[in-house]
């Protein structure tokens, strides 16, 4: 997937989300839906500036995707999360959530340079932190039986759920080996690199076609 078509995906994503407002049927009692709605607002702007530094001006961004993808992204999606777990669940979430930035301002600090260095330390810690909750969601569909009296395809939280646990796991491979793509063929990079904006662009997809389910599948 090229970049354009990438940034496509993320704005149809943007938009599809917003349409949101216009149905409050659609909308979840737990908020969920602002948060993701600025969480791909977030995530056009960031991909926006760090392709314009790069074309324009010819300057490094590792220090917007560090900022914006790495951080602000991780810590978005587990506050998202948090508005679906229980009790138990949101106290665990607290404390991997504050260690998560525990440890990424000590990596800022010590080990990788936020400015120059892509830190996949603190993204592989972003990675178990998320993988983590999608795991417990779906453990709590079984173990709390929810939405047992409704078709699951139907409940936007799944799609979104699955999406992220998709993306997640199979971007923890692209981005833990970056640092040696310096000696990588440039066709192997540009193949990975396209990989990877697919997931990408087919979650934020999601994202914002996760809340019409109702509408296409029965409850």
């Amino acid at each position: 997937m090229g970049f354009n078509v990438y940034l496509f995906s993320i704005l149809l994503g943007t938009i599809t989300c917003a349409g949101v407002f216009f149905f409050p049927e659609l909308r979840t009692r737990s908020g969920s839906h602002k948060l993701l709605f600025g969480l791909l607002l977030t995530v056009l702007m960031f991909e926006y500036v760090a392709n314009y530094l790069v074309e324009k001006h010819h300057l490094p961004n590792l220090v917007v995707y560090n900022v914006f993808f790495v951080y602000l992204e991780t810590i978005l999606i587990v506050l998202y999360f948090y508005r679906l777990m229980t009790k138990k669940g949101k106290r665990l979430i607290r404390i991997g959530l504050t260690a998560f930035i525990l440890i990424g301002l000590i990596n800022s600090l010590f080990v990788q340079d936020i400015m120059e260095k892509f830190q996949n330390l603190s993204f592989a810690v972003a990675v178990l932190l998320i993988l983590s909750c999608c795991i417990w969601f779906f453990f709590d569909i079984f173990r709390l039986k929810r939405y047992q009296n409704v078709n699951i395809l139907s409940v936007p939280e799944f799609w979104i759920t699955t999406s992220i646990l998709f993306f997640y796991s199979t971007g923890f491979v692209y981005f833990m080996p970056i640092r040696y793509f310096d000696t990588m063929e440039l066709q192997l990079l540009e193949l990975l690199g396209n990989v990877n904006r697919f997931l990408a662009g087919l979650m934020y997809l999601i994202f914002g076609f996760a809340y019409y389910a109702p509408l296409i599948f029965k409850k």
